[in-house]
C-alpha cells in the first residue's frame, strides 16, 4: 500500500552502487529519491549508475543517525536492504532516524541479516563488520508497527535473513 509513493519520496540508507535506486527509480517515475551511503568510492558508481535518471537523485556522503528529512513533511518509502547489521554502532541510531524522517502514511522496509546458524559462519561475518545476532527485530517491532515481517533460511539453513515492513508507531 503506496499509495503516496508514485510522486513521493524515498531514501534509501547504505545505497552502495545505486542497485536499488536504480530500480526505484524505474518502478516509480515520478518520485524523488536519495542515496544515503558512507562510502564516497560506492557513492561515485552510484552516481555513474543513476545519472540518467537526472535532478531526481540526490546522493549524500554520510551516516544515517539523525534525521534527514527536513521539512519535506517525511520519506514516503526508507529502505535499508543488507545495510543495518553493518551498522555496529550505529543501527539503533539509525532506526530512530527512520521514525523520526518516515511520513505518516510511509514505509519503513528492510531486507537484512538475521542470525547465524552456525558460529563460525557469525564469526567470520563478524571479522567482515556484519552482526547476525537476531538484534534488529526487536529494534524494528519497538519503533514501527508490523505489516509483513519473515525470517527465512538461507543457504542450506547456514543463516537466517529478516524480511520487514512497517509504518512508524506514534
Amino acid at each position: 500500500d503506496f499509495e503516496r509513493l508514485p510522486g513521493g519520496l524515498e531514501i534509501e540508507i547504505g545505497c552502495g552502487t545505486g542497485h536499488n535506486l536504480d530500480l526505484l527509480c524505474k518502478v516509480f517515475p515520478q518520485a524523488k529519491v536519495t542515496g544515503v551511503d558512507l562510502s564516497g568510492a560506492m557513492l561515485t558508481k552510484a552516481k555513474v549508475k543513476l545519472q540518467a535518471h537526472g535532478d531526481r537523485v540526490q546522493l549524500r556522503e554520510a551516516a544515517y543517525n539523525a534525521p534527514m528529512g527536513g521539512d519535506t513533511g517525511g520519506y514516503d518509502l526508507i529502505l535499508a536492504s543488507y545495510a543495518l547489521t553493518m551498522f555496529n554502532p550505529g543501527w539503533e541510531q539509525a532506526l530512530e532516524a527512520a521514525h523520526a524522517d518516515l511520513a505518516p502514511n510511509g514505509r519503513l522496509a528492510v531486507v537484512d541479516f538475521h542470525r547465524a546458524r552456525l558460529p563460525g559462519f557469525g564469526h567470520w561475518m563478524s571479522l567482515n563488520h556484519v552482526r547476525m545476532e537476531a538484534h534488529l527485530l526487536p529494534g524494528l517491532e519497538r519503533l514501527f508497527t508490523p505489516e509483513m515481517c519473515r525470517i527465512k533460511s538461507a543457504y542450506g539453513g547456514v543463516w537466517e535473513f529478516l524480511q520487514f515492513i512497517g509504518h512508524r508507531k506514534n
